[in-house]
């Protein structure tokens, strides 16, 4: 008899063990530590893009594009060094904008940050057509400044008003950069 209820002992201490154990493997689970943090929610622009000019018939595509820098300091000749700049400073891009359009608006989801670059990008109808990439304009909050205006985007915010003038007269432009 006993030897029964050392066994039942046994037992209780067993399933005790095994809910501190559960237990302990559930709070640890609830620890805010292990990287997993939700994404804040992402923020918003909007803008209007006015076109100037006639759309080239050598047009492949138009869309507005957003990255964190503007490429100060880096020329059109080093392909190379403009090609890794925009791919590690890319973030987002539009639709592509309609063929023929005078007006677009336009609406973007962004992660929270700044950006300093928001264009409007053309490409040629060419089989390499990064080589022809021209920008048509860009977000300048003051028309007298040197470089686009820097963008601040809080999370869960829309930015409105990043209205951009695009000139079609830029695509003849050497420098793929717009230059007022």
């Amino acid at each position: 008899m006993q030897l029964f209820s050392q066994n039942k002992s046994n037992k209780k201490r067993f399933i005790i063990a095994a809910i501190i154990i559960l237990f302990i493997i559930i709070v640890s689970g609830c620890y805010e530590g292990h990287g997993l943090e939700p994404e804040p929610p992402a923020g918003e622009i909007r803008g209007q893009v006015e076109f100037v000019g006639q759309w080239p018939d050598s047009t492949r595509e138009v869309r507005v594009a957003v990255l964190k820098e503007y490429p100060v300091g880096i020329s059109h000749t080093n392909i190379l060094k403009l090609f890794n700049f925009v791919q590690n400073n890319y973030v987002a891009d539009s639709d592509t904008i309609p063929r023929g359009s005078q007006y677009y608006n336009y609406s973007l989801e962004l992660p929270p940050g700044e950006y300093a670059w928001i264009l409007v990008v053309w490409f040629p109808d060419i089989s390499n057509y990064f080589l022809g990439v021209k920008e048509l304009g860009a977000y300048y909050e003051d028309p007298e400044q040197d470089y686009p205006s820097l963008v601040t985007i809080n999370a869960g915010e829309t930015v409105r008003g990043l209205d951009i003038r695009a000139d079609f007269s830029n695509v003849y432009n050497e420098d793929p950069f717009f230059k007022k």
